[in-house]
């Protein structure tokens, strides 16, 4: 049994408890975000104790929430990975090291992860648009040439 099927239970059939769980919830998603940095969905917001307390007896969240939050298992997902994403952006050999150590392939899929890769360029829309990447091809040397049209999507 799920431990947290009663409680869903009852803010299904309490409108007053969901609307003081959804008021609840979006408090904890959004100190999260603002206050640690992470992403939190409502299914999340259930494992904690205090927040299930906080909807079913309408007192408030006590100071000892954030604690909670952060022992949840995704906000320790989520940290690990902004810190390794700070520690790369930074230069340190240790997580640069640590990447290094994984097959190419593997490699780009964590950078992916981690929001690192960078966003690809839209092909042109129109047929100006892609006339003037034409005529800014011709500037470039045969290999840039070649590079470029293929990452505009043109060759």
């Amino acid at each position: 049994m799920d431990p947290t099927e009663n409680f869903h239970n009852i803010v299904a059939s309490d409108d007053l408890t969901r609307a003081r769980w959804e008021a609840v919830s979006d408090k904890v998603i959004a100190d999260a975000q603002k206050l640690l940095g992470v992403t939190l969905d409502r299914e999340e917001v259930t494992m904690l104790p205090s927040a299930r307390l906080a909807s079913l007896t309408d007192e408030p969240l006590p100071e000892s929430y954030l604690s909670e939050v952060k022992q949840l298992e995704a906000v320790q997902k989520q940290m690990r990975e902004q810190k390794l994403r700070e520690a790369l952006e930074q230069g340190e050999e240790e997580a640069h090291a640590e990447l290094s150590r994984l097959p190419r392939h593997l490699r780009m899929a964590r950078a992916r992860d981690l929001g690192m890769t960078a966003t690809p360029t839209d092909a042109p829309s129109s047929v100006a648009d892609e006339a003037t990447l034409l005529r800014r091809l011709l500037t470039l040397s045969p290999a840039e040439r070649l590079a470029k049209a293929r990452a505009w999507g043109i060759a």
